[in-house]
């Protein structure tokens, strides 16, 4: 066995001697909940609300100062600081939250970037940063939680897709592939997954009110920046609300949030797809001239690092 292969055996054993492992796994109020993405929008909202029901949650982003922020407002919060398209620092991530609490009852792929432009208008670390982020660490992620989640017989894997996954529009088109991409990894793991006691569960949010914006422009807002609107949505509790019914369910759950924009997956309709490639052909560009906007006008005043 490779070094690194035996460091992440190392890391990951799963007869954690965990101050929680007395607790019954499934219960809310007693899990054990890792949240990427976890210093805004959904990823905060989805903390705050698990630890509001008593869990111990875990959450993880790459930046500190709104980390505290978030620690600060709820007990139940321990954060970890973590570039989750490190593969090593994700191995050593769920190696410490095993150490420290014995399993991870609840994972919450949250984490997610989205340039925004036409795909020949992006950078070759656009793509590389999408994919990383989006696919990558979700699946490294996932794998590294599942043989403790197996191993018991219980645990909820949140995937955060998008309604994108169902319909693939310019700006966002190297995004929307991360998210059907996506929904291959989570139609795949629920057969793996079949009888096992782990459930994957689908989040299809249309577009929520936050910074992400800001964020695919590369300006990560920070504590202490100007305020600034957030983009045009429905509000992130909403997603956590759930976020939060999907990690109580005894079945595996495809939701959209709302519910109504489930109508997006008639676009998967070769009929409503060819319509939708004669509108978007003739007016993506005023649909893109529109985002790019909203970036702009979002990203004023926020710090210049990469979010």
């Amino acid at each position: 066995m490779s070094g690194e292969g035996a460091n992440e055996s190392n890391l990951l054993q799963l007869s954690r001697p965990g101050y929680l492992t007395d607790m019954s796994a499934s219960s809310p109020g007693s899990r054990v909940v890792l949240v990427t993405g976890a210093s805004s929008g959904i990823g905060r909202e989805s903390a705050l609300a698990f630890a509001r029901l008593g869990d111990t949650v875990v959450g993880v982003a790459r930046h500190e100062p709104a980390l505290r922020e978030l620690a600060a407002e709820h007990p139940g919060i321990h954060v970890e600081t973590c570039d989750v398209t490190d593969a090593q620092a994700r191995v050593e991530l769920v190696g410490r939250v095993l150490l420290r609490y014995g399993r991870i009852d609840v994972l919450v792929n949250n984490a997610g970037v989205g340039p925004v432009g036409y795909l020949h208008e992006l950078t070759g670390d656009d793509v590389e940063r999408v994919y990383g982020t989006n696919i990558v660490a979700v699946a490294d992620l996932t794998r590294l939680v599942l043989p403790d989640m197996r191993g018991r017989g219980d645990g909820a894997i949140v995937m955060l897709s998008s309604v994108a996954a169902w319909a693939s529009i310019p700006p966002v088109t190297a995004y929307a592939s991360s998210k059907f991409a996506l929904d291959g990894l989570i139609e795949g793991l629920r057969r793996e997954t079949w009888g096992t006691g782990v459930l994957v569960h689908s989040i299809n949010p249309a577009p929520i009110s936050t910074d992400y914006l800001a964020r695919s422009a590369g300006r990560s807002p920070q504590p202490g920046d100007p305020p600034r609107p957030a983009s045009p949505g429905f509000p992130p509790s909403w997603v956590a609300d759930a976020v939060l019914a999907a990690a109580a369910s005894g079945r595996p759950v495809t939701r959209s949030v709302p519910r109504v924009a489930g109508i997006v997956r008639l676009a998967q309709v070769p009929l409503v797809g060819a319509v939708l490639d004669q509108v978007f052909g003739r007016f993506g560009g005023l649909v893109t001239n529109r985002v790019r906007a909203l970036v702009a006008e979002q990203a004023l005043g926020a710090s210049s690092t990469r979010g």
